[in-house]
């Protein structure tokens, strides 16, 4: 499904791409939740429209007001739920950054190579068949509104219930239903769409 691989693929460089569900210790170490959540942290960023050329300067802001923050962590929350939260807020700045300034060439560049597949590995025509369906997904991601895609990736990558949802985004539980409502029709429809429009070219 285009949907499922956003979970699956574009981790950093030399990354496993699989990793275990964390769960909140009594008192979490900075270096071992970096260690074992910083991937986690990268594909939620990218999910939530921060840029290519932008992440790992997102990635280190995450860090910093979880290096800040840590100690307030009373377990009360699954950590990665706490850690989302923190890079939803993260991912809004730098796209309300992004909406303000004037755009230009190097920008324009890079938007351009976001949504491209990765290159072909030894994976042969499965790895090709991955790449085209994460590279379409972000495409279509990049079509629905601000609040439809943070709900969006929430319940269809990170699994999240509504309650959950409502509780990280911060807005009433029949407005998560609503607005995931209205992303999934959005979303199924900018993928036959755009999958209409390929079939259809010469």
């Amino acid at each position: 499904m285009v949907a499922e691989a956003l979970g699956r693929r574009q981790v950093p460089p030399g990354s496993a791409a699989d990793e275990l569900r964390g769960t909140a210790a009594p008192t979490p170490d900075l270096a071992a939740v970096y260690e074992a959540h910083f991937r986690y942290v990268w594909r939620c960023l990218r999910s939530l429209g921060v840029r290519d050329a932008h992440l790992d300067d997102a990635l280190q802001d995450v860090f910093v007001v979880v290096q800040r923050k840590l100690g307030e962590f009373d377990g009360g929350a699954a950590l990665r739920t706490w850690l989302y939260a923190i890079a939803l807020r993260i991912a809004r700045k730098y796209r309300e950054r992004l909406r303000r300034e004037p755009a230009s060439l190097e920008q324009a560049r890079d938007e351009g190579h976001d949504n491209k597949a990765e290159p072909m590995t030894s994976g042969g025509e499965s790895a090709l068949l991955s790449n085209e369906r994460l590279a379409l997904a972000h495409a279509v991601l990049a079509t629905l509104s601000d609040e439809q895609r943070e709900v969006f990736v929430l319940a269809r990558v990170e699994q999240m219930s509504a309650p959950e949802i409502a509780s990280v985004v911060g807005v009433p539980l029949n407005t998560v239903y609503s607005r995931l409502r209205a992303a999934r029709l959005a979303f199924e429809a900018e993928v036959a769409r755009r999958r209409g429009a390929t079939r259809n070219q010469p």
